[in-house]
């Protein structure tokens, strides 16, 4: 179960989401570094990724897209202007093991924050922990929560399909 952790100083706001997904360890880091996988999942409810791009290096650049789908728009016609493209660069890569990759998000100009992804075995698969920090607000971590939460969400249903 997600659970939300804030660190005593207030420049430091953080997440942590920890999930097993029953994929082998490799295919999870895959379905984060090819930009063909990424968008098959990437994206809170509601929304798709559209264009995605990734070299997976220190210091190569990723570009994420998330747009509202056809059906959310349906649904809701106000959501049609949300979505957003959030950039950065990978800091650290063991590969099959860790990313590290600083978070520019444009629907939150000027916050750059950092995601680190952490994978091992378990039993039944790999287990996943997204550590997300350095929020410029509590509003922003919430906000994240609920978009990595859903993420996890249809990462999963793509890789135990």
């Amino acid at each position: 179960m997600p659970t939300l952790e804030t660190a005593p100083a207030a420049s430091n706001i953080m997440l942590t989401l920890t999930r097993v997904i029953r994929a082998p360890r490799a295919r999870v880091y895959e379905a984060w570094t090819d930009p063909e996988v990424i968008k098959q999942w990437f994206g809170p409810v509601g929304m798709y990724c559209p264009s995605a791009t990734s070299d997976a290096r220190v210091g190569g650049a990723y570009s994420l897209a998330a747009q509202p789908t056809p059906a959310a728009i349906a649904a809701d016609p106000a959501c049609a202007n949300r979505g957003g493209i959030a950039t950065g660069s990978y800091t650290r890569i063991v590969p099959n093991e860790l990313l590290e990759f600083t978070w520019k998000p444009s629907w939150n100009p000027g916050e750059q924050s950092l995601v680190t992804i952490s994978l091992r075995d378990v039993d039944g698969g790999t287990e996943i922990t997204l550590r997300h920090e350095n929020f410029g607000s509590e509003q922003s971590r919430n906000s994240h929560n609920q978009g990595w939460t859903g993420c996890l969400d249809k990462l999963a249903a793509a890789l135990e399909s």
